[in-house]
């Protein structure tokens, strides 16, 4: 990943500040009503570790969608989560570029005189995002008291040209679709170019496989008594800036963030709202301060009747781009994201399956993502 950068100082400022008014949120709870919901009772479980994919977002401290109940004193859990996202977002003027410059079967990387025209654009236009991505995340949680959780997030991305652009070009084809683009150039490529002012974003890479640690997250969470069928939890969260921004696995700036959960139990049936909004650092690859990052997730679990120890999953995202202030194009519209899935309860622990899919703006969301998750919660009660 040649991309040119200088490790920055430690941040200083807005986000201290408010990583320490999430601090002070939840030391202000009163903590001496009744225990509240144990994780580990409810049999609908908890919903997938998804977030929003959409590149750059994944360097951005996310919140993953989680349970208002919690986990009990001394209870634990562990979840390894592991996404194979394909993601091909170009503005319409580069759509029209590659068209008038490029056959229908000429399919090749970009080249010079591509990326200098793409440069050249207005910057609401100038982009084009096309690439492979294995994200593999590895979160703890621990029970400090009957309310209190603590928890770290620690991330592996493994960069690559990809290996679904042909599945998905086919798809596209046979059923109609439109391309955006992908037919004018080649598969499993790498590229990513984006003019952001003085700064620009380039990355041309051959296809070949790099990656590594991206920065952890760490989280406190707290569960409020619930309130008639409705329970809620308060998270705070704080993504530190320690791996390689030259590699692209770290913005280099420190982000701080608040997640809100709705919980709702009824029967076989769940309905789990988490509203989050991120404070996030610069982006030291563009120098660019993004705005702050709203993002709602809803998901729906059903603990299926005939094999009680399976759940079906429907997830849906919906989130704003990083860069939206620097474009007035579809990068600045709001991102949706659908996802299907199931667990299972099994000796070994939890194990999950799931697929995502964009929904409504194409052209700013990654095309598809694959999840596969494992999970297994320890010293629960019952």
């Amino acid at each position: 990943m040649p991309v040119s950068t200088q490790r920055p100082p430690w941040p200083q400022g807005a986000p201290f500040r408010g990583l320490i008014l999430s601090i002070l949120v939840l030391l202000a709870v009163p903590a001496g009503a009744q225990p509240s919901t144990i994780l580990a009772d409810q049999g609908t479980g908890a919903p997938l570790r998804l977030r929003d994919f959409t590149f750059p977002s994944f360097l951005v401290l996310g919140f993953a969608p989680t349970p208002a109940a919690a986990l009990g004193r001394g209870n634990w859990a562990f979840e390894l989560h592991y996404s194979k996202i394909n993601d091909f977002q170009v503005s319409q003027a580069v759509e029209d570029y590659l068209e008038s410059t490029r056959g229908e079967m000429d399919r090749r990387p970009l080249g010079p005189e591509d990326v200098d025209f793409i440069l050249g654009l207005p910057e609401g236009d100038a982009f084009y995002i096309d690439g492979e991505f294995d994200f593999f995340d590895f979160a703890l949680h621990w029970g400090v008291t009957d309310r209190l959780d603590i928890g770290a997030s620690f991330y592996y991305i493994d960069y690559s040209g990809g290996s679904l652009d042909g599945t998905i070009f086919d798809f596209h084809d046979q059923f109609g679709y439109g391309q955006q683009g992908r037919n004018f150039v080649a598969d499993d490529q790498f590229q990513i170019i984006f003019g952001s002012g003085e700064t620009p974003l380039q990355i041309l890479d051959d296809g070949e496989d790099s990656g590594g640690f991206s920065d952890p997250s760490f989280f406190i969470r707290y569960a409020f008594e619930p309130r008639g069928r409705w329970q809620f939890a308060l998270q705070t969260g704080l993504k530190v800036p320690i791996a390689s921004t030259s590699k692209f696995l770290s913005t280099g700036n420190l982000d701080v963030g608040v997640q809100l959960t709705a919980d709702r139990r009824w029967g076989r049936n769940a309905l789990i709202l988490n509203a989050s909004l991120v404070s996030a650092g610069e982006f030291d690859q563009t120098d660019f301060d993004p705005p702050l990052l709203p993002s709602l997730n809803v998901s729906y679990i059903r603990q299926l009747q005939r094999w009680p120890k399976a759940r079906a999953i429907l997830q849906a995202n919906i989130a704003e781009h990083p860069f939206r202030d620097l474009v007035d194009s579809d990068l600045s519209e709001p991102q949706f994201q659908m996802t299907a899935g199931l667990k299972w309860d099994t000796e070994l622990g939890v194990f999950g399956l799931a697929l995502t899919e964009n929904l409504l703006n194409y052209d700013n969301t990654p095309d598809i993502g694959l999840h596969f998750s494992w999970g297994f919660l320890g010293g629960h009660r019952g």
